[in-house]
């Protein structure tokens, strides 16, 4: 019998194909499929370690190592599902997801979502949405704030598109948190565009707006480098194979 988490890899693996063949709608209906079927995994589901979930108390590296933890479930050239584990108090930094898809589902505890979507970014139907260009460091990028939401484990699957909610920063709350992440494309080398997408980090700054602007949640982004204070060690998945129809090998 096929498990939840695999039905959601294979769901995901036929939402994101970049196939110019499919017919139009094709899209929009299997990714409202995954986004309902997304909403009821559990850590049970993708079998976490839950040791990796006990509160140490508020975070400090010399004694608890990197602050966030990466385990791949699957990856191909479409599609990217992982889980991202953050420890007490600390934090994804202000990031962008060049031309992406994502769903984050909190499996485990709670976190803060701050997202931004810039202003200007073209965007067209499908997985095959194209990209602004690549910012450089001290590019200032006009962008507009969106409130911030506080998700649990109850709560349904966040969303991302290329041009709307692209920009987030993400802090655990109350403890440690885990989601599971699903992005298409991957970052890294995009083969079908010719180009490398890499993840950027922002940060919010300054300004001296009219009232006006600063009520229609205007801001400015720069792009900066990676934090210091982020860092990811990995941990092996060990719940059931996500593979493709037909393949179970998985990637």
């Amino acid at each position: 019998m096929t498990s939840l988490i695999q039905n959601i890899g294979r769901l995901a693996v036929r939402t994101f194909r970049r196939d110019p063949k499919l017919p139009a709608g094709a899209f929009t209906s299997h990714y409202e499929q995954l986004y309902n079927l997304l909403n009821a995994v559990t850590t049970q589901d993708i079998n976490l370690d839950l040791g990796l979930l006990h509160d140490h108390g508020a975070f400090t590296a010399s004694k608890d190592g990197a602050p966030v933890t990466y385990m791949q479930l699957y990856e191909n050239s479409d599609v990217t599902i992982c889980v991202f584990i953050l420890k007490n108090g600390v934090r994804l930094p202000l990031h962008d997801h060049p031309g992406m898809y994502g769903l984050l589902k909190v499996v485990h505890g709670a976190v803060s979502v701050q997202s931004y979507s810039f202003i200007g970014d073209t965007t067209v139907e499908g997985p095959q949405s194209g990209l602004m260009g690549s910012p450089t460091l001290s590019d200032i990028l006009p962008a507009t704030k969106h409130q911030l939401l506080k998700v649990c484990a109850s709560d349904p699957a966040c969303r991302l598109c290329p041009g709307e909610q692209n920009i987030h920063e993400i802090y655990s709350l109350d403890g440690p948190a885990a989601f599971l992440d699903i992005l298409s494309p991957p970052y890294g080398t995009d083969e079908r565009f010719g180009l490398e997408r890499d993840c950027h980090y922002y940060q919010e700054i300054e300004s001296r707006w009219e009232v006006s602007q600063r009520e229609s949640n205007l801001v400015w982004l720069v792009n900066v480098p990676t934090p210091s204070d982020f860092w990811c060690d990995q941990t092996e998945y060990k719940g059931p194979i996500i593979s493709e129809d037909g393949d179970e090998h998985g990637s």
